[in-house]
């Protein structure tokens, strides 16, 4: 026998930890990695203002307000915006966008449409909105009706 052996009849008195640190550490970096990966799914993020809270479209001056009323009627700031084509009325948005942000890269815009507008109308003034360079973006609502009593 060795000196420094365990013999059968001996009690085990130390616990090896060594296997469960090697567990949590590949624990550790599969949620790190997991983590990550959630983080980069490409989505549209939405900052939706709260109904009861919203601030004023007066309150922001460095923004560009996108009207969408019913079906293909939309307006820029409150300016109506003609076309013959779909085509048309998006080059004329795109290019207001452009201009206001060429002179405030800090932009931010707010999509503002009816209930009769089509959501596909709100999501392609957003897609508008960012192609050609706005990074915050908002859709407007307007405060609850109070309840009476």
């Amino acid at each position: 026998m060795a000196a420094g052996g365990l013999d059968e009849d001996d009690e085990i008195t130390g616990i090896n930890i060594t296997p469960m640190v090697d567990i949590i550490l590949v624990l550790l970096v599969i949620f790190m990695v997991t983590t990550t990966t959630i983080n980069q799914i490409e989505g549209m993020e939405v900052d939706k203002p709260d109904a009861a809270s919203g601030k004023n479209l007066g309150e922001l001056p460095q923004s560009i307000v996108l009207v969408c009323r019913g079906e293909d009627e939309f307006a820029i700031d409150g300016e109506p915006v003609a076309g013959d084509s779909a085509e048309a009325v998006d080059s004329q948005i795109a290019a207001a966008i452009k201009a206001r942000v060429a002179q405030n890269p800090e932009l931010q815009g707010i999509v503002n449409c009816d209930t009769k507008a089509q959501v596909g109308a709100m999501v392609h003034l957003i897609d508008l909105l960012r192609e050609n360079g706005v990074t915050k973006y908002a859709i407007a609502t307007e405060p609850p009706p109070r309840a009476e009593g």
